[in-house]
């Protein structure tokens, strides 16, 4: 009887510490966005907006911005990440099919993996539509948080707003 205790305590403690061990890696989080998606939900576009306008963002050249990726990725990565940018100088890169992101390259770098790609909210149709209007190899403005940054591919950014350069 006691190896079977034994054993029955190790079963349980084996799926105790992989519960904790699920909630922690991502099981946890399904609480915290559904409680965001029901925020996010019952504000209306117009709060949106207007929480696009509060942030202040800061010019960028995305050429500058790749080089110094390029050259240093942590270095840029502590500059750059979670912050609020406005990027200049790029043009279009590609455009998922899926309305998921679009990524922006410098004119400098023809022959580089590295750019910026920028994720788009499923839930903002103006940015949606915004996107559906863009060409590949045209020159825009985006406006978003930096949220990565890496060494091979360059910037992950989450935008917030997306026009065609002046």
């Amino acid at each position: 009887m006691g190896k079977f205790k034994t054993g029955c305590l190790g079963v349980i403690g084996v799926v105790v510490v992989l519960g904790v061990i699920g909630s922690l890696i991502g099981g946890g989080d399904k609480d915290n966005n559904s409680t965001s998606s029901k925020s996010s939900t019952s504000s209306s576009a117009p709060a949106q907006k207007q929480d696009a306008k509060q942030k202040v963002y800061n010019d960028a050249d995305i050429n500058v911005l790749l080089a110094e990726a390029k050259d240093n990725a942590a270095a840029a990565n502590q500059n750059y990440k979670g912050k609020d940018v406005k990027i200049i100088g790029g043009y279009v890169g590609n455009i998922d099919s899926d309305l998921k992101y679009i990524s922006i390259d410098g004119t400098e770098a023809k022959y580089s993996m590295m750019h910026v790609s920028c994720s788009i909210d499923g839930k903002n149709q103006q940015l949606k539509d915004a996107v559906l209007k863009l060409k590949k190899k045209q020159n825009v403005v985006i406006y978003g948080t930096i949220t990565e940054v890496g060494d091979l591919m360059g910037y992950r950014l989450k935008m917030d707003k997306i026009e065609p350069a002046q």
